[in-house]
């Protein structure tokens, strides 16, 4: 899972500014760098459902979606682009025309839900019904048919949360959970992701992408660390978030090398 690749000094005109958001953008030779590493790591790259190793999506859908789309093609992949409909043809985000391009050069455009709200795994029936069903016809309008794919926003995923993008009409929901097995729910299939930061090495995600079971666990181990964390204090965890985006990039890559 990546989002927006655009230059450092541009990281607040694509996607959603600030430094938490930040932490996840890649600058564009860095992002050359890590499908340079899968390629060299001989992963098949491709869409879900395919005959591929593995699937590159892209959330948010940011400014930038169309410049990775280029990327992608120069190696002859099509990645998977969710996008927040609520902010399409605002400041930073894909306008109608750069939707609609996107999946006429041959990538799967999904949801990422309307608005994006935090902690969405907390709402309830009604709103997440709207969340979907308002994305998901708003992409039919724009495409002229509706997406079978959905990636929720933010990692948190609640039974209610599945059963209502099953209800909309999806097929697939993509989550934040690390885990490459895919799994049935209220009659749609859950899809496991990796989520890529910006200081991670071209090395890590060619290793993510092969399957490598280190890399792997350790990536399950922290994201069931954070997981209990926004279940004791989402307010505190938010706070401890936004230092960590703070923090300079030596520091982050420290504190990674120990978990």
């Amino acid at each position: 899972m990546y989002h927006d690749v655009v230059p450092r000094a541009e990281r607040d005109r694509a996607g959603f500014p600030g430094p938490v958001a930040g932490a996840y953008k890649l600058e564009p030779a860095a992002f050359s760098a890590h499908l340079d590493a899968i390629a060299r790591a001989g992963v098949e790259l491709g869409l879900f459902g395919e005959r591929e190793q593995a699937t590159l999506t892209f959330d948010d859908g940011g400014a930038s979606a169309v410049r990775i789309a280029q990327e992608l093609e120069l190696r002859g992949v099509r990645g998977m682009f969710f996008v927040v409909t609520g902010r399409i043809g605002t400041p930073g985000f894909l306008d109608a025309d750069g939707v609609r391009e996107l999946a006429a050069r041959g990538h799967e455009v999904g949801s990422h839900s309307h608005t994006h709200p935090p902690y969405m795994g907390r709402l309830g029936a009604a709103e997440l019904a709207e969340e979907w069903t308002r994305s998901r016809e708003l992409l039919a309008e724009l495409l002229g048919s509706p997406p079978m794919s959905a990636a929720a926003p933010g990692g948190s995923v609640s039974d209610e949360l599945i059963k209502q993008v099953a209800q909309a009409g999806y097929a697939q929901l993509f989550t934040s959970t690390p885990r490459a097995l895919q799994v049935g729910h209220s009659g749609i299939d859950l899809i496991g992701r990796y989520t890529i930061w910006a200081k991670d090495p071209p090395e890590l995600a060619a290793a993510l992408a092969a399957g490598a079971r280190g890399p792997r666990a350790r990536r399950l181990l922290a994201w069931q660390l954070k997981s209990a964390a926004k279940r004791i204090s989402p307010s505190v965890y938010e706070a401890a978030r936004s230092a960590w985006a703070g923090r300079p990039s030596a520091a982050r890559n420290d504190a990674s090398r120990s978990i």
